[in-house]
């Protein structure tokens, strides 16, 4: 039996790995003659690279910064734009868990959350309403890493890329997952 009957009709979506290369791998030697194959067997998909992180502007007067979380965005299909007229019902952020994931520190004093029936009165208590109009979107992006626990994954402490975006649906590239928006709202 021939090696092209061993192993088929050669096509694109084959790739023949040279006979060191299976010994390094696989440990013994390949029962296939091969041909030498390119320096990059495998195909690539060329990467998008990442902006830094877009400057902050400072809060003016009557201004608010707004935390969502990316999971109840998605879940809820919400969607924002700058310039658009808002009225949230809001709870205080968890500021800790925003301090843990971002490079640079901003206070986010309010979040919108979607499940309000899961929280405590102690939390309830901190519920108010807001309207005004949406002035700036950040994507907050972070990578996450494994922890002590094994099967656990936690955010990379400290590592989160802040990028202005135009609404919650026109995401750019990004690093790691996105975790969550700041929305500011002018009241």
């Amino acid at each position: 039996m021939s090696a092209s009957e061993r192993t088929g009709p050669r096509s694109r979506d084959h790739v023949v790995l040279p006979r060191i290369l299976w010994q390094r791998l696989f440990g013994w030697p390949s029962d296939t003659t091969s041909e030498p194959v390119g320096l990059s067997p495998v195909p690539r998909t060329p990467t998008t690279s990442v902006s830094p992180e877009d400057p902050v502007p400072a809060l003016t007067d009557g201004e608010t910064d707004v935390w969502l979380t990316e999971w109840q965005v998605e879940e809820d299909g919400f969607d924002v734009v700058v310039g658009e007229h808002i009225t949230w019902t809001l709870y205080e952020s968890d500021q800790p868990w925003i301090d843990l994931i971002l490079a640079v520190p901003r206070t986010v004093p309010l979040q919108r959350d979607t499940d309000d029936h899961e929280r405590s009165e102690d939390e309830l208590s901190t519920r108010r309403d807001l309207r005004g109009v949406v002035t700036r979107i950040d994507q907050v992006s972070v990578r996450f890493v494994s922890s002590e626990r094994r099967g656990y994954a936690a955010p990379e402490p400290r590592a989160g890329q802040q990028h202005s975006v135009s609404s919650l649906s026109n995401r750019r590239p990004h690093h790691g997952d996105v975790a969550g928006w700041i929305v500011r709202v002018r009241s």
